[in-house]
């Protein structure tokens, strides 16, 4: 419920935004320039080792109830983090190589039109990232409500108070 909610807020602000401005969504869609941000964020988190943990962060944040060590959320919220600052740091990247690919064409009528697209990759890694906010959230919230020993072994505790009994 919780992403169908979002899926459908960022589809209301592309229908607004596309409205407000007397256009069509069509101009919104770049399928090639979600891919391209997927291919580069899904290899990122790939090399990190938080892909796992990436998948989840949508699982501990749907699920209150699941059982999870401290160790585990701190991984989903680091997971989540580099998610978000690989999807900016792809939407740049494009954004700028479509512009230097734009700049060094001679057309010059044509250039606005091609800068107009090559900023949806921007707008993309911002509603992804939309997405990503309450994730981490609730990952976040889900941590400070833990409590401490969370990481500890029963078997260390029980030795401890063995420990304590015999002196």
């Amino acid at each position: 419920m919780y992403l169908l909610s979002l899926l459908l807020f960022v589809l209301f602000c592309i229908g607004y935004a596309a409205l407000k401005i007397n256009g069509s969504i069509v101009s919104y869609l770049d399928p090639t320039s979600l891919i391209l941000l997927l291919l580069f964020t899904l290899p990122i988190l790939l090399s990190a080792g938080l892909l796992r943990d990436f998948n989840n962060a949508f699982r501990l944040s749907a699920k209150r109830s699941a059982a999870c060590s401290r160790t585990e959320l701190l991984r989903a919220i680091e997971a989540v983090t580099l998610a978000s600052k690989a999807l900016w740091t792809t939407g740049i990247l494009d954004t700028i190589l479509q512009l230097i690919f734009i700049f060094s064409q001679n057309d010059i009528q044509m250039h606005s039109a091609y800068i107009g697209i090559s900023l949806i990759s921007l707008l993309y890694a911002a509603f992804l990232n939309i997405l990503l906010l309450p994730l981490r959230a609730r990952l976040m919230v889900r941590l400070h409500m833990l409590p401490e020993n969370t990481d500890v072994p029963s078997t260390v505790n029980n030795t401890d108070s063995s420990l304590d009994h015999t002196t």
